[in-house]
């Protein structure tokens, strides 16, 4: 029998990158999901991708930002599927800007996204698995950002770091109702968001980076996921508070490249990959800003 024969998930940011790999990962170890992101299109493709697995799926489109919106999605996913066993609060963004120019929106969006986001989540969730009176199981997605950070980056850093936190607290809360809560710090890894730092294959900055990681190569979702299974099946059954990255090493590696040398050839690349970056986020904007 698969690890997870008849547990149900719930997973946020599934419509792409380490969410969509999460819920993947979730449905092959016998999980049904449920499908949870602000991109309705890109939650509906991760759910075909769980039925393609064996397992049902249940889509809900959220903005984890908004309380409502969550305790909604959480409903409805135990109304279709049953119950809730399994939580991955996963979805977050990034706006990148200096302590002088920053926009106080851009601040505060990373903290309702990222930070509230995540507490608005695993609320939600626990509440439900205290019901059910059986335990369960919360993985957060922090950062390698969660302890490493610089210019640019602080912002989302200090949400990471802050994700990390709560969950050390909540582990003391939960644990002595049977429920685990652990937080992951991804490193350098295949998604969208972070192809800023990362490129494209065969590209300057990608070479570049893939020189920093110790592996000697960027992390893929599945990576992750890999870790967040762990998490959620029975070997991880005395494993809570805990922070376990899965950067291939980069957290102790030399530190990178600055993006603002005009003299270095990723300069052109590094603006091309944040301005699609630009694009993507303004596509999505209108959604985070319902509350």
């Amino acid at each position: 029998m698969a690890a997870l024969e008849g547990k149900v998930a719930f997973v946020t940011g599934a419509g792409s990158g380490i969410g969509r790999a999460c819920a993947v990962r979730l449905a092959q170890e016998g999980a049904d999901v449920g499908v949870s992101d602000i991109d309705l299109a890109g939650a509906e493709e991760t759910a075909g991708l769980v039925q393609g697995a064996g397992r049902k799926a249940h889509v809900t489109q959220c903005n984890v930002a908004s309380q409502k919106q969550v305790e909604e999605s959480i409903a409805a996913t135990v109304e279709a599927l049953g119950r809730l066993d399994l939580c991955v609060a996963n979805a977050g963004i990034a706006r990148a800007g200096t302590v002088l120019e920053l926009p106080l929106k851009e601040w505060q969006d990373q903290l309702d996204v990222n930070l509230t986001g995540v507490f608005l989540t695993v609320q939600a969730a626990a509440r439900r698995m205290v019901e059910q009176g059986d335990g369960g199981r919360i993985v957060c997605m922090a950062s390698l950002a969660a302890e490493n950070t610089g210019p640019l980056s602080w912002g989302y850093a200090a949400t990471k770091a802050g994700v990390r936190m709560m969950v050390r607290g909540w582990a003391g809360e939960l644990g002595p109702l049977g429920i685990t809560v652990n937080a992951i710090g991804p490193g350098l890894i295949e998604t969208p968001l972070a192809r800023p730092l990362g490129g494209d294959a065969g590209s300057k900055v990608r070479e570049r980076a893939v020189r920093g990681i110790p592996l000697r190569r960027i992390g893929q979702p599945e990576d992750v996921a890999g870790m967040v299974a762990f998490l959620c099946g029975p070997d991880a059954s005395y494993v809570t508070g805990s922070y376990l990255l899965v950067d291939g090493g980069l957290r102790d590696a030399a530190s990178g490249w600055s993006p603002d040398d005009p003299n270095d050839p990723r300069v052109a690349e590094f603006a091309r990959y944040l301005q699609d970056a630009g694009t993507r986020n303004e596509k999505l904007q209108p959604l985070i800003d319902e509350r």
